[in-house]
């Protein structure tokens, strides 16, 4: 799957690879839900967790396709997610919105062997974060979880100025950790940012896919047999 011969880098993705965000977007989600919706709507805290990733996911894909920023995301995210549940109360929405930037990166469920996986590795490459996220929130979860010491560097979409899979923001990380292309292999849960934009890059890729049937590294510890 991969040729270690020459590989110095490994780059990690963060969200649903090593952070548990299906988990602790949930959670936080429904600590919102009980403190700010419960009285105001009759959808029930699951409905109001189903919008907001499916409104999300949409501004997300527009925003790793250039089509929005930082801003238009977080500003419109939540208030698209509560008119889907009847409200249309624009202040409620930032509310929200700061709220989950609040506690969210609080969360520290991480995904199983993490610790493990990142420990071992380590005695043999140098290891970084390339994530799409932004740049407080992924610190944050970071430090908050307690990985961030495993990584020399961390790349953003924000420090970078281009997000996955766009060529530009793997160049940044080569110039970041001073490598060249060949050097490098990202670990990542998403084929289209992750895997297709690390090869067309000149990287090499590993799709970190826990749920699959398929192709693909189904747990951390099991990066262990190709890396």
């Amino acid at each position: 799957m991969v040729n270690t011969e020459k590989i110095k880098h490994v780059f990690f993705d963060l969200d649903r690879t090593l952070w548990d965000y299906d988990s602790n977007v949930r959670e936080a989600l429904f600590d919102l839900f009980d403190l700010y919706l419960f009285d105001r709507v009759t959808s029930d805290a699951e409905t109001f967790h189903r919008s907001f990733l499916f409104e999300n996911g949409r501004l997300w894909e527009d925003y790793t396709a250039n089509k929005i920023d930082k801003e238009y995301l977080r500003k419109n995210r939540f208030l698209f997610t509560i008119r889907r549940l009847g409200l249309t109360d624009v202040e409620l929405a930032l509310r929200l919105e700061e709220e989950y930037m609040r506690i969210t990166p609080a969360k520290t469920n991480l995904l199983p062997g993490v610790h493990e996986t990142l420990t071992d590795l380590a005695q043999r490459y140098e290891l970084h974060i390339l994530t799409n996220g932004f740049e407080d929130a992924q610190q944050f979860k970071l430090r908050n979880s307690g990985i961030r010491a495993y990584f020399s560097e961390v790349v953003t979409s924000d420090n970078a100025k281009a997000t996955k899979p766009n060529k530009a923001i793997f160049d940044f990380s080569e110039r970041t950790v001073k490598s060249l292309a060949h050097e490098c292999v990202l670990v990542g849960d998403d084929l289209r940012a992750d895997v297709e934009g690390a090869l067309n890059a000149g990287w090499q890729a590993i799709h970190f896919h826990p749920n699959s049937d398929g192709k693909g590294v189904k747990s951390l510890p099991e990066l262990l047999m190709y890396l």
